[in-house]
């Protein structure tokens, strides 16, 4: 089988997209509503954030929101060296957050959810029933109302030259 790409429009979309994950472990799906410009758009505004020295004014809390510097990275499974990336973490709505880009994450995290909410419907139904029976609860309830639903904004700052040759930005996962 190959991977393809599964048309949320598509009248067999759920079934397409539980079969790709459990043949592939993932899917990829198109035509679904959260519009690319909408992603585009958070990249080009967080640019500005990590071009920026005031990106250490957000530096992570305990509650792990905030913003993550190169050298605290993580280190992908499997090597010794720290990711070559930048990141910041984003928790509606208790997370902090730049005032000037809250709004447009708090839409796409509201966006995200709800694809999320569908999607974990859509696993729930093509469930097998040896899996399905052990569930606690229907899956997209699960993150129903949560306030613990991590919105990752990722950076890969440009390569300097001087990285470490088994250096990588991140491993598979």
């Amino acid at each position: 089988m190959d991977l393809v790409a599964v048309d949320y429009k598509a009248h067999d979309a759920a079934a397409q997209f539980v079969e790709s994950l459990r043949v592939f472990g993932f899917a990829v799906l198109a035509n679904h509503p959260i519009q690319p410009q909408t992603v585009k758009t958070i990249y080009q505004n967080w640019q500005g954030f990590f071009d920026s020295e005031a990106k250490y004014d957000y530096r992570y809390s305990p509650r792990h929101d905030g913003y993550f510097p190169p050298d605290i990275s993580e280190t992908a499974k499997g090597h010794s060296i720290k990711d070559l990336k930048e990141y910041f973490h984003f928790y509606h709505p208790w997370g902090q957050c730049p005032s000037d880009l809250r709004d447009e994450l708090v839409q796409y995290r509201a966006q995200a959810n709800t694809l999320a909410e569908e999607l974990l419907t859509w696993v729930e139904h093509y469930s097998p029933e040896s899996v399905a029976k052990h569930y606690s609860a229907p899956l997209s309830s699960m993150i129903q109302g949560s306030d613990q639903t991590l919105l990752r904004v990722l950076h890969y700052p440009p390569l300097q030259g001087d990285e470490a040759p088994e250096a990588i930005r991140a491993a598979a996962h």
